[in-house]
């Protein structure tokens, strides 16, 4: 049993594989060294082992640096329900009547949320800003995030939402944010703190590699987008609650107009990005575990030809299990586990 603290509804979060990932990556990595996640998303896999190492993760989406900062980044810092009553509620209530943050509930209500909770969401956004300390400011962004994928008018992610009166939505469009956030407030009474100098980055992966603090990296952990599917299309909510930036947006999604482009997400690209990595890898001397799966843009075969390139000891591992679809049910996948060996 790994430690784990469940935050956002994630396509491919790895939660639920911890057993089948961890053990690999801890076999050929020295305990007290650096393992850097260059994708890390919902940052279950650094959390998982940071208790027995440092950790560097990296995402190129704010939300995901946010999580990581919470979670990686911070040792010591908690909260909980009583705090986040003490720390929150005054300016909760205050933006309730004055609107001061006011965006969602101009630009979302009636879509992803309801009015209200769009107005909840928005108040309690203030309020976060309204904190001093850095670690809880992101550990409360977390938990924020978290009660927005749970009340959500969608099937399962924000690159569309359902009707207002679908017989699914209405009992989610009842649910109290406020309410739902001080609860999940509680599962975060508790960080792991590995007394370590863990660090969280906010970076395309190709610029990430050219920083000199990268070069001691023991073992580098991919997991990339595994289909043609962007992930900033379907999270790009979670960038804008934690950015507040009262982005343009556009479509009926209310996509935000500046989303990331992920080069793994196109078959003409996907080779030569992790051609990228296997080989920035190698030159720096450092192990390469990638979770993939058998139904990913590019064909495993052709990433096994791609390891073995540049990897004399390369291992395979793989896994059977049912893969959410977010919203369409579920798939039988083939997950992947490539272990490439420094030595």
């Amino acid at each position: 049993m790994y430690d784990n603290i469940q935050t956002i509804r994630y396509m491919g979060n790895k939660n639920k594989l911890l057993d089948f990932i961890i053990p690999e990556i801890e076999e050929i990595t020295p305990e007290g060294t650096i393992i850097c996640d260059l994708m890390s998303g919902t940052n279950s896999i650094g959390y998982a082992l940071k208790s027995r190492y440092t950790i560097y993760a990296n995402d190129v989406q704010k939300y995901s640096e946010c999580i990581a900062k919470a979670l990686i980044e911070n040792n010591t810092v908690t909260i909980n329900q009583k705090s986040a009553k003490k720390d929150l509620e005054e300016n909760y209530k205050k933006n309730l009547e004055e609107k001061k943050y006011n965006f969602f509930y101009k630009t979302y209500s009636d879509t992803y949320f309801s009015e209200t909770q769009c107005l909840d969401i928005d108040s309690i956004r203030y309020a976060i800003e309204q904190i001093q300390n850095e670690n809880k400011k992101n550990l409360y962004l977390t938990v924020l995030m978290s009660v927005m994928c749970k009340v959500e008018s969608t099937t399962g992610h924000f690159a569309q939402y359902m009707p207002k009166d679908h017989k699914r939505v209405i009992p989610l469009r009842n649910m109290n944010v406020w309410d739902e956030f001080l609860e999940k407030c509680t599962d975060f009474k508790t960080i792991i703190n590995n007394n370590m100098q863990n660090k969280s980055f906010n970076l395309d992966y190709k610029e990430l590699i050219k920083l000199d603090e990268i070069r001691n990296v023991e073992t580098f952990y991919l997991d990339s987008p595994y289909s043609g599917e962007q992930y900033s299309r379907f999270y790009h909510i979670l960038e804008t609650i934690v950015k507040y930036d009262n982005p343009i947006v556009s479509y009926k999604a209310k996509y935000r107009n500046d989303r990331f482009m992920s080069g793994f997400c196109y078959k003409s690209k996907v080779s030569n990005e992790f051609e990228n990595i296997i080989k920035f890898c190698k030159q720096n001397n450092s192990n390469l575990v990638i979770s993939y799966s058998n139904k990913g843009v590019i064909d495993c075969e052709k990433l096994e030809d791609l390891c073995r390139k540049y990897y004399e000891n390369v291992d395979i591992k793989t896994y059977d299990y049912k893969h959410s679809t977010q919203g369409k049910g579920t798939n039988e996948l083939l997950e992947y586990l490539f272990i490439l060996r420094r030595n």
